[in-house]
């Protein structure tokens, strides 16, 4: 039985920002090193490029994104997905070649004007899908890709250390070919012949994201984003307060992102499944609740052990936040502007997990342990917006 085309096209997206999502941390998770490869030797140059140069194509994406949507919107999403999938192949592979900081950085931006493919992701895998399967469907997709980055790092260390890492740079370049070849093969935009073009387009439309339903999604992908993220930089140093042996500390750090990580996929999938059967309204207030209990625990855990559980235990809940705020704009946004929508969701979620890494190594000058205060704080502030403006 052939499969429908709104099927096909989930598995493309699927594949292709799984296969991403992998390359990205296969390579980027040992930049420091490159950076070092390519001429800077002081560890704060090395800090500061790194930090440069992670951040240059998620925020050129975030603001590039929803005129990139907007002309999938006009032109046709595939087109959109063969421009991301094709500048990613084209560009990690390049990265492999540069001589200085200067070309990694410059490529970076590149990649993330002509790239972006996470900003229209959801938008790909949702444009031909029946209107019950939505929330599964971003669920699905939303768990792969994590789970996809979680497994990069552990093989991207198999790869620096055998190969190097600017060869790894060529091996995440042929794997975003994949991607591209994924979309190329299995992707289809709807068919304009079954498209009514009598009907003038409905012009209040465009207003879509002043609708308080997407504006709180909005702000749920920002805040939530931003303080899963603020955990990157000190789970080390905390784990370190918290008695963990030096010579360990970098083993029980990794295996603790890559547990959390997992967590995330697994809520992500999970969420999309209960989306469709309990209110969002009731899904999304649960898990902020839930992810406060947790978080104020962590302010006087004492063991490695304790806080270990507590952060699986949050990320179980983040990644299903995330994917339920998705659900929640989907309703509200017109389908003549679906590419906008999700670029402009998708930018926002950026712009949170850039902000994150600051505001912790803000925060923790003070204490660590107030970083845990202050994104409960965040939620219940969250679980206000969610409870005024999302629908039962």
């Amino acid at each position: 039985m052939a499969l429908p085309q709104w099927r096909k096209n989930q598995i493309a997206v699927t594949i292709s920002g799984s296969f991403m999502n992998f390359g990205y941390t296969l390579v980027m998770s040992f930049l420091p090193i490159f950076v070092r490869e390519l001429g800077v030797q002081s560890t704060g140059g090395i800090a500061f490029w790194s930090g440069l140069i992670l951040s240059a194509s998620p925020l050129v994406a975030s603001l590039v994104g929803p005129l990139w949507g907007r002309l999938g919107d006009r032109r046709g999403m595939r087109m959109i997905a063969t421009r991301a999938t094709a500048a990613n192949s084209l560009f990690w592979a390049l990265m492999a070649f540069s001589q200085n900081v200067w070309q990694l950085f410059f490529l970076r931006i590149l990649l993330g004007l002509l790239g972006g493919f996470t900003n229209v992701a959801v938008a790909l895998v949702t444009q031909l899908a029946p209107k019950e399967r939505v929330p599964s469907i971003i669920g699905t997709l939303q768990s792969w890709m994590i789970l996809s980055a979680a497994l990069g790092p552990l093989f991207g260390g198999i790869l620096a250390t055998s190969i190097g890492v600017r060869n790894t740079f060529l091996v995440t370049g042929i794997m975003n070919f994949g991607s591209l070849l994924s979309i190329l093969l299995l992707y289809k935009d709807q068919d304009a012949s079954t498209t009514p073009e009598l009907i003038a387009p409905d012009k209040s439309a465009s207003g879509f994201w002043k609708r308080p339903q997407y504006f709180t999604a909005l702000m749920i992908l920002f805040f939530v984003n931003m303080a899963d993220r603020t955990f990157g930089p000190i789970i080390p140093l905390f784990l370190e307060q918290l008695g963990t042996p030096r010579f360990g500390l970098e083993m029980v750090a990794g295996i603790l992102i890559s547990a959390a990580a997992f967590g995330e996929a697994f809520s992500a999938w999970i969420s999309g499944k209960l989306a469709s059967r309990v209110s969002l309204r009731r899904l999304i207030t649960g898990r902020l609740v839930l992810s406060i209990l947790v978080l104020l625990p962590m302010v006087f855990v004492h063991s490695t052990r304790e806080f270990s559980i507590l952060r699986v235990l949050l990320a179980l809940l983040a990644g299903g936040t995330l994917t339920l705020a998705l659900s929640a704009a989907h309703p509200v946004i017109p389908g003549e502007y679906r590419g906008t929508g999700f670029a402009m969701l998708s930018g926002t979620s950026m712009l949170g997990g850039a902000a994150g890494p600051i505001i912790a190594g803000a925060i923790a000058g003070f204490s660590i342990r107030s970083i845990f205060v202050f994104n409960s704080i965040v939620y219940l502030l969250m679980i206000g917006f969610v409870y005024r403006n999302v629908r039962h």
